[in-house]
Formats: structure tokens, sequence, C-alpha cells
């Protein structure tokens, strides 16, 4: 069954292919959850949950011995949980004037309003990363149960942040976690880093990204004073993708044209100690 519906709309194939050049151009350069956090999928459009595994906090002792027969030393899940796949989707319209004139005129197609609801959708996408939904019962890196969290101190002190990056850092590896990680800060926290660090003529920016080398992300779904540090890679958590980012057709509308802006996705935290929470 062909959800989408694109042969339906009274567009050319060049016309498709500019809005999907322009809703992908705009998720990437929006998006900032799934550049830290592994995609799994595309599982199909019609999966309405995932189950998954999830793995206690503390490390389990390994074995070792000249034999190898004891049976004490066995990972196993200490739970196995179901998440389900929110849609999340906005509508946009192509006005068939707009459409007939760009033709005539010979004109760029106007892909703009198609571009402008990928930002609105990649920016839920984030805020259902980080905040999690409460309404719907879906957990986001800073609401997970059995996270790790510290206090934040004074950013605007100098060092301050690096600090903060540095308890966190060793929090997730006195937990198992020894790396790599990421750290994601609000645009507030971000700009706090742009200064001289003491007098070595770096930046602090530089000094917490020797710490996390699987980068430094500025995102809007954080609050003001709020950073989260993760140990990367999918045995930790990942972002279950069903259909991903795509444009349907949902048809005409007083001779103009509605289409939709779509994905189903859902964070799936595996191991909860993973995540560091910093404020």
């Amino acid at each position: 069954m062909d959800i989408l519906d694109r042969d339906s709309a009274p567009l050319s194939a060049a016309e498709w292919k500019a809005l999907d050049e322009a809703v992908i151009n705009a998720v990437r350069q929006t998006v900032v959850g799934r550049r830290m956090i592994e995609l799994q999928g595309p599982l199909g459009s019609g999966v309405y949950s995932v189950p998954y595994s999830v793995y206690c906090n503390e490390p389990a002792p390994v074995g070792m011995d000249l034999t190898g027969d004891q049976e004490a030393y066995v990972v196993s899940a200490s739970a196995r949980k179901t998440v389900e796949l929110p849609v999340l989707y906005q509508d946009f319209k192509l006005m068939w004037r707009d459409i007939q004139s760009d033709r005539k005129l010979g004109v760029p197609f106007d892909t703009s309003a198609a571009a402008v609801t990928a930002t609105f959708i990649a920016n839920q996408e984030d805020r259902l990363i980080f905040q999690g939904d409460a309404v719907m019962g879906l957990e986001g890196l800073l609401t997970a149960e059995g996270r790790l969290a510290l206090p934040m101190c004074d950013w605007c002190e100098a060092g301050a942040a690096l600090c903060d990056v540095v308890k966190a850092v060793s929090e997730l590896a006195g937990h198992g976690h020894l790396g790599p990680y990421a750290l994601a800060v609000s645009p507030a926290l971000y700009g706090q880093l742009i200064r001289a660090y003491a007098n070595t003529g770096l930046l602090e920016l530089d000094q917490v990204r020797a710490l996390v080398t699987d980068g430094i992300y500025v995102t809007n779904a954080l609050g003001a004073k709020q950073a989260v540090v993760v140990e990367t890679g999918a045995r930790n958590m990942s972002l279950a993708v069903g259909q991903d980012v795509s444009i349907a057709y949902l048809g005409p509308v007083n001779m103009n044209h509605l289409f939709r802006v779509m994905e189903t996705a859902v964070l799936v935290i595996r191991r909860p100690s993973a995540i560091c929470t910093i404020g």
C-alpha cells in the first residue's frame, strides 16, 4: 500500500525531487539528536512498537581461570521492554496558482513551505530525544529512569564547564562506560565555552572537546542550564525509526494541494547509566 500517495499529486518528477531535497537538507541542518545517537531502521511505516532489552547499571564480573567452566559469568538483560513509535507530522499547502506560475515563468519550483515544515519536524524529533514525552510515557535523555545526574556549577566562571564535564565523564567511567562520549548543551551554555581557558591560549571549548571525542552539539531542545553527556553506541541507546522523514500527498483542498511531512521514531535506551545529565 502506498501510504504516501505521491502519484496522486499534480507534480512532476522534477518537482517531487526538489521537494524531497528541500526536506532532507532542512532536516540534516536542524537535527542534533540523531547525530549523537545511532539509527535503528527504517523498520517500516506500519511498525507500532519496538521490543528491546535493558541492562543493569553496574558492570558485570568477568570470569578468569584456567578451565573456563564456571557458569556464574553470564550477561543477560535485566528487563525486556517495548516502546511505541509515535507519528511526528505537520502539513503544508501549495497553492495551485503558485505551481502554475512557477511553471509558466520557468522559475525554480518554490520548496520553502516544505523546508520550513521539515525544520519543525526536526525540532520536534530533538525534543522527543532529549525531553521525551510524559503524556505518551516516552523517556528522553534528560528524563530516563536510571540515568546518572550531577548538579551544574556556574558556567559563567572560567573552568566550571570543564570541571562539570570531567565529573560527568568520571561518573560514566565509574559505571563501566569508558567512551567515546558526546556532549549536548543549550545555546546559552555553548556561549560560555567560547572563551580562553586559563593561560593556555586555548578555548575552554577545546579543553572539553578533548574529553568528548564524539562531538559537542548545540540544541534548543535543552533548557538554558541543561547539558548531557552520553557514551555513544547502539549498545547503549538508539533512535528507532519506522518511517524516516518523508512527504505524503493528502489531496486537494479548495483547488490547492495539501502535503504532509512525517516520520515515526522513538528513543530506545538500553543502558540508562550511559547517560549523565548536568543541571
